[in-house]
C-alpha cells in the first residue's frame, strides 16, 4: 500500500480528493492543511508521495521543496495548481518535482499522475501543464541565439517592466522623457528579438535577466 500525503490549506479540496482516492485500495490518505502539519508529521514517517497546492497560506511549493531539501527528505512531489504562467511552471520543472497537473485539466489527471508517477516511476505533466513546458522548451532553444545583453540602463528598464510599470511611471522614476523610454523600449525589443514586453518577459526570465 502506498502511502499519499495531501497538503491543501481548502478543506473542500483535501476532502475531495481524498474521497476519489479512497476507492483505490493501494492508497492510504493522509492529509494536511498547514504546512507545519506536513513538517511534524514528516518527524515521524515518509510519505510515499507529497501531493501538494502550489499555493499554501502564506508559501509556495517551492518553500517546502526547499525545506525538504534543506533536511535531506527526499519524496516525490506532486503539484497542482491554479497557475499556468510559463515562469511558474518553469521554476517547477527546475525544482525536479515528479508531476504538474493545473486545475485547468479533467479531476482523472490526478489519478494518471500518481500511477504515473509511483507505479511507472515517470515524471507526469499533465496537458495543460505539458503545452507550457513545451512552450518553454521552444523558448529556451530561440533564446541561444539571442546574443544581445542589455546595457545597465536598458536592464533597469527590463526590471520596471517587470513590474508592471507604464513607460510614463518609467521616465519619472529614471527622471527621463516619456519618448526617451518609448524609444529605449522599442530599441530593447529589437535587439532581443522579443514581439512585445510579454515575450520579452518570457525572454528575460530565461536569460536570467529577471527572476521571479
Amino acid at each position: 500500500m502506498k502511502n499519499l500525503y495531501i497538503l491543501d490549506d481548502h478543506p473542500i479540496i483535501t476532502e475531495g480528493l481524498s474521497q476519489l482516492l479512497a476507492n483505490n485500495q493501494r492508497y492510504q490518505i493522509t492529509i494536511g492543511h498547514h504546512h507545519s502539519e506536513l513538517y511534524n508529521y514528516l518527524t515521524q514517517t515518509t510519505p510515499d508521495l507529497l501531493i501538494i497546492d502550489y499555493e499554501i497560506q502564506n508559501k509556495t511549493a517551492l518553500d517546502i521543496i526547499a525545506y525538504l531539501r534543506q533536511k535531506a527528505i527526499q519524496i516525490p512531489i506532486l503539484v497542482y495548481t491554479m497557475h499556468t504562467e510559463f515562469w511558474i511552471i518553469k521554476l517547477l520543472t527546475k525544482a525536479e518535482v515528479a508531476g504538474i497537473v493545473t486545475k485547468n485539466d479533467k479531476i482523472n489527471e490526478i489519478e494518471t499522475a500518481i500511477e504515473c508517477i509511483l507505479e511507472e516511476h515517470n515524471k507526469y505533466y499533465s496537458p495543460t501543464a505539458l503545452h507550457v513546458v513545451l512552450s518553454i522548451v521552444g523558448d529556451q532553444s530561440a533564446t541561444k541565439q539571442i546574443n544581445y545583453t542589455p546595457s545597465p540602463r536598458e536592464n533597469e528598464i527590463i526590471q520596471m517592466l517587470s513590474c508592471g510599470l507604464t513607460s510614463d511611471e518609467i521616465a519619472h522614476k529614471l527622471n527621463l522623457s516619456k519618448n526617451t523610454i518609448d524609444t529605449m523600449r522599442k530599441n530593447i525589443l529589437l535587439k532581443s528579438g522579443a514581439t512585445n514586453v510579454s515575450h520579452l518577459m518570457r525572454i528575460a526570465f530565461l536569460k536570467g535577466w529577471i527572476t521571479i
